[in-house]
This record gives C-alpha cells, structure tokens and sequence, in this order.
C-alpha cells in the first residue's frame, strides 16, 4: 500500500473556524465595560521580563523598535543593534575581527573596571592589595544613562562609533538600567564554592554498551578535572596572598538521570531529578528515540543540554539551550536538496520524487530535502510515503515511476529497496539520479548493488572515512575502561568532542560561571577538527555545529570505497 501525502483541507476548515470564533470572542471582550482583570494584571509582562526584550530583542515595553544613531549621525532601528548581538545574553561580551566588547553584566558595570584581574570583587583587591588604579569608576543609573544616549563613559571617554547611542524616554531607560543591574548577578543552581554539578540522560532502550560508551569517556574527563589541583596546588600557594587569584577552578561531579516509560512521562522524571538535584548543565546525553522532550524541559527551564547524540534533535531557529551535533537525518535531506540544486542548469526543471519509509528517519530526511528543495524555488517534489513494514519492491516502484516522468528519486527507505534500485539498470528512461541516506543504510551502504552505483549519490554527514582514523584516535585518551568498543556509533568518538568544547568553555568562562555564559562562551569558539565531523563551528545563536554534509558516490567492485562528489555541502 501507499499513501500520498495531501493537504487536509478538512484540518484547515477547523483552523478557520478556530479563527472566527475566535475574532468574535474577541470583540465581545472589547465591546464589554472595561474593568480591571486580576488575571490579566497578573500576565502582564515583568519589568525584567521588558528590560530583557529591550536588550535581546531591541524592542521597547511598548512593542516599538528601540531608535538609535551609530557613527554619529546614522540612524538605525534597535531591532537591528540589539545590545545581545555584541554583549551576548550573558552580557559577558565578545572578541570580533580584533574589537572587544567589554562585559556589561550587574557586576562589572555597577563597580570600577580594572585590566589586570577584571573578576575579582573590589573586597578581594583590597585583601591581595592590587594597588593598580581603574580604568574607569562604577557606574551610577545617571552616568549609565548618559553613556546609552551620548556614547560618554564615568570617566568622561567616548565609547566607541559602533556603540549605538539610543534615543530612550526616561522610563524606558529606567526599565533598561534595571535589567542591566540584574544581568548574570544571580548564582546559577548547580554551582557552589566548590563544585559545578552536571548530569547526562540516558533513556531506557539504550543498550549496555551503548551506555558504557557514553559513560566511560565522560567519568574519565571529571575524574582527570577533578585531580587537576594535585598538579597546580603549590604555584596557587605561592600566588598573591596565597590563592588562586583567578577563583574559577571548580570539582565537577556527573550524575546520570535515566529516563523510562513512555516520553510523554519524561518531563515529569525530569522534574522529579532537577528538583532533588540542580544541575548546571546537562552534558551529552543519549537516546535513540526522538530529542523533543528533553529539548523542550530544558528550554523551559533554561538549562544547557550540550551535545547530546540523538539523530532527532529538533530543528528551530528560535530555541536556545540545546547545542546539537547537527541537525541529524534533517540536514541530510537539506544537503541533497543543495547538491541536486548546484547540478541544475538554469531555467531546467527537476520533477523529484521522494519514497519515504513511514518511520522519524524517513520523515526527518524528506522534511529536509523539501523545505530546502522549496526555499532554493523549485517547488514541490512529490512525496510517497510507505505504509510501516512495506518495502520498496521492483513492482511498486515501477507503478511509481509511471506516474509521471521523474528526473531524480530520493529513495530514504533504507537497503531493502536495493533489488528494486538495481532492477533501474535496465529501465528505459529511468531517472538519472537516485539519492540514498549513508546513515540510514548503514554498514549495508556498501552492498549496494554494483549496477546502481553509478547512478546513486549518498548523503554522507561525516569526515571522508580515508581520512577519519588519525583524527578519532584523540578520542583514545578517554576511552580506557570500555570493554567492547564499537567505533561504528560514534558514540565515544563523538562523546570526545562535547568534552573537549565543554572544557575550553570552562575555560573561557573563568569564574562567571553562569549558564547563558557556559553557551555564549561556546558560541565564540573557532572552528574545530575533532573526530567524525569535518567541521565543527560556532557563531552566536548557532546551535547545530556541523553545518555540512558531503555527497558521495561508492566505487565498482567487492571492496568499494566511497568517493566525495561534493565539498562539505554548507547549510
């Protein structure tokens, strides 16, 4: 059997009826006696909450766009200069193209800014004796206020042309000043004096070895973290009054939360283990079912989830705490759509049909190739799904193909449809391209049939395999104590890297150890060579690092290698 995938025109009738009823209830409300609704006052937006839109968003509590002027005399809307595109949400600030944007969180503004040692509180330089003098005295609600209209600092210096000098009403920069006392001046849960607490998922059909694959590599690096003062303990001794004057070494302890039942129970298991122990952040994580419900706890509840190994994470431009690998099978499909896009001449049309097995590996690749398929303006490909269970044999795909005439198939069915795809070598006018997932095939992907390979192309998300031992070999370091390795999941290898971004974040961050820092400080981080990518690389509000795909095509005879037909396809 299959199924066409259509428009619901039914579901669409209900939206509108949704809508109507709707807009009628709504001008009841305003044809009714205005009187104060303790549920409304209630819901209306904090003045955190409307200084924090002002400074990620570049809008005033009144939904306008904040005005400004740059380099003078310029003027541009703040939506467009928003303070988190500099500052970053930490308010930490940021390093690009040799300019620093200096910190501009509670309390670095609101006390004296010194180059040497900039972290450390007015108490503790008077205690180490710092003689040196500021470079500029705190500043005041005033002398913040004259320095967001007139680019003037406390010291009587100009800030720099690129700072925007906003035109802000009194109340609006009080609404700003306020947020900015608050920025990242609360302790985040999950860190004491001593420790920084971390936690990882594991859901319940994850296997054993799985599990340990995970595991070992990750209790190695806190076990190694946690010695660390062993090695530095006498050059803190003999540091400015005895310390460590930086004050931003922490224990790390991990504790593993596992999930069972049906994901629909997750989110309350969550609850239950953050409640009983905060967490700074949640370090990897691993399952093979779809991300959603851990992505959403953390967005909820602001919590970093870096680098967990699913191949269904969720894919949004606007969520923020969940930092993934990729956008897993998705990005496949988007990079088909851009290699099958490059090949096509101008004003050529490509009719592209997509089989899809009815299962999230299927649907995750084809909701990729036709979002990007339609971006790219080449319309609509069509789709045919297959029931669960049904596989792609000669006969169904014969029926399909007579259906019109097909250029290009992107068969995301997995190997079962090999006969039938090698059974295209003798069709008269059959497509010229067929498209196949290399992580959905698998290790099958080198079985596939001997006359179909010149025509088949494989989406392939990882470093050319030619290339790929001298760089996973890294990962050696962590992996003392896994009894079975199995380098075909990639889950140490890929473990290996979440550990070593984690740790230049920790880093980076010094002792403003915070969880929107944690993410900012990653966001700034250079591209990195680690093992199964190509390239991991970073930029603010970035949250998938692998941002490429290559496409390949598997050589003739029995030991096959695969050859790249593309460069790193960039999404």
């Amino acid at each position: 059997m299959i199924q066409r995938i259509e428009e619901i025109s039914p579901l669409r009738t209900l939206f509108q009826a949704l809508a109507l009823f709707l807009l009628v209830s709504s001008s009841a409300a305003v044809a009714a006696p205005p009187r104060r609704d303790a549920r409304a006052a209630s819901a209306a937006p904090s003045r955190e909450a409307l200084g924090e839109r002002m400074y990620r968003e570049g809008l005033l509590p009144s939904g306008e766009p904040m005005q400004a002027l740059v380099n003078g005399d310029v003027p541009v809307s703040g939506t467009a200069f928003t303070c988190v595109s500099c500052h970053l949400r930490s308010g930490f600030g940021s390093w690009e193209g040799g300019i620093p944007t200096l910190a501009i969180s509670g309390a670095r503004l609101f006390q004296p800014r010194f180059v040497k040692f900039p972290n450390l509180s007015p108490e503790e330089r008077k205690r180490l004796k710092f003689r040196t003098p500021p470079v500029r005295p705190a500043y005041t609600d005033e002398t913040l206020a004259r320095a967001l209209r007139s680019g003037l600092d406390p010291a009587g210096r100009t800030l720099r042309q690129v700072m925007p000098r906003y035109d802000l009403a009194e109340e609006d920069m009080a609404t700003l000043i306020h947020y900015l006392r608050t920025l990242s001046t609360e302790a985040p849960p999950g860190v004491d004096a001593r420790t920084i607490h971390l936690a990882t998922v594991i859901t319940a059909e994850v296997s054993r070895e799985d599990q340990q694959a995970m595991l070992v590599p990750m209790n190695n690096y806190v076990t190694r973290h946690n010695q660390i003062p062993t090695g530095f303990h006498n050059r803190m001794d003999r540091g400015v009054g005895g310390i460590d004057p930086g004050g931003s070494y922490r224990h790390l302890s991990l504790s593993v939360w596992r999930l069972k039942g049906s994901p629909d129970s997750w989110p309350r298991q969550l609850e239950a283990y953050l409640a009983k122990e905060p967490v700074f952040a949640l370090l990897g994580g691993l399952s093979y079912q779809d991300w959603k419900p851990i992505h959403a706890f953390c967005e909820s509840h602001r919590l970093p989830c870096l680098f967990p190994i699913t191949d269904f994470p969720v894919v949004s431009d606007s969520d923020w705490y969940t930092q993934y690998f990729s956008k897993g099978y998705y990005q496949e499909g988007q990079a088909a759509a851009r290699f099958l896009r490059g090949l096509t001449s101008r004003g050529q049309v490509q009719r592209v049909l997509q089989v899809v097995h009815d299962g999230a590996e299927g649907r995750a690749l084809a909701a990729g190739f036709q979002e990007t398929w339609q971006e790219l303006g080449q319309g609509e490909a069509r789709q045919i799904r297959l029931v669960k269970g049904e596989t792609l044999n000669r006969g169904l795909l014969e029926s399909l193909l007579q259906l019109e005439t097909f250029t290009t198939v992107m068969l995301w069915t997995g190997a079962g449809a090999f006969p039938a795809l090698d059974g295209l070598a003798d069709r008269p006018g059959r497509p010229e391209l067929v498209f196949m997932s290399s992580r959905q095939l698998g290790p099958k992907l080198y079985s596939l049939p001997e006359r179909a390979r010149a025509y088949t192309y494989l989406t392939y998300p990882y470093r050319d395999p030619a290339y790929e031992p001298k760089v996973s070999k890294l990962a050696d370091s962590l992996l003392t104590g896994i009894e079975k390795g199995n380098p075909e999941t990639r889950i140490s290898t890929r473990t290996y890297s979440m550990i070593q971004v984690f740790r230049q974040a920790l880093l980076d961050m010094d002792r403003n150890i915070h969880r929107e820092n944690l993410l900012d400080r990653i966001s700034l981080q250079g591209d990195q060579s680690l093992p199964d990518f190509f390239r991991l690389s970073f930029g603010p509000g970035q949250r998938y690092a692998s941002k490429g795909c290559f496409i390949m095509q598997l050589a003739s005879g029995p030991s096959p290698n695969l050859i790249q037909k593309s460069d790193w396809v960039i999404h």
